[in-house]
C-alpha cells in the first residue's frame, strides 16, 4: 500500500522551535501532531519504551496543558494519549485510539499563561 504524508501546513508564528520529525508515522498520526502544534502544546519526541514511542506535550507556563501521546514503534499509529489541563487540573484526561485522541486534543484550549507566570490558577492568567 502506497501512502504519502500530506504536506506540512505553514509554520505557526513563533513555532520555529516546535518542529518535530514525523518520519515513520502514519498520515493520521502526523495530523494529530500538527493539531497538537496548533494548540500550542509544543510536541517533542520522548524516550522510546518497549514497543512504543512517546511524544511529550508541554504548553508554555504552569497552567498550560501537558501530557503525552503514545505511538506504536513499528506501526507509527497513535495508541493512546493523556492530557492534563494545567497544574490546577483535577484529573488527567485519557483517550485510546486515533479518533479519541484527536477529539481530546480538539478540546484543549491554548493557555494565556506566559513563561514565569505566578498566578494561583489558570483563570487568573486569562487576559
Amino acid at each position: 500500500m502506497n501512502t504519502t504524508l500530506a504536506p506540512a501546513p505553514e509554520p505557526l508564528p513563533g513555532a520555529a522551535e516546535s518542529t518535530i520529525d514525523l518520519t515513520g508515522v502514519t498520515s493520521y498520526t502526523a495530523g494529530i501532531v500538527r493539531l497538537a502544534q496548533a494548540k500550542g502544546l509544543r510536541p517533542a519526541w520522548g524516550q522510546p519504551r518497549g514497543h512504543t514511542r512517546r511524544i511529550i506535550l508541554n504548553a508554555v507556563g504552569p497552567h498550560g496543558a501537558f501530557g503525552s501521546i503514545v505511538i506504536g514503534r513499528s506501526s507509527g499509529k497513535v495508541l493512546r494519549a493523556e492530557i492534563i489541563h494545567g497544574n490546577d487540573a483535577k484529573v488527567p484526561r485519557r483517550a485510546k485510539g486515533t479518533n479519541a485522541v484527536r477529539a481530546l486534543l480538539r478540546e484543549v484550549t491554548p493557555s494565556a499563561c506566559r513563561q514565569g507566570c505566578t498566578a494561583q490558577s489558570s483563570t487568573a492568567c486569562r487576559p
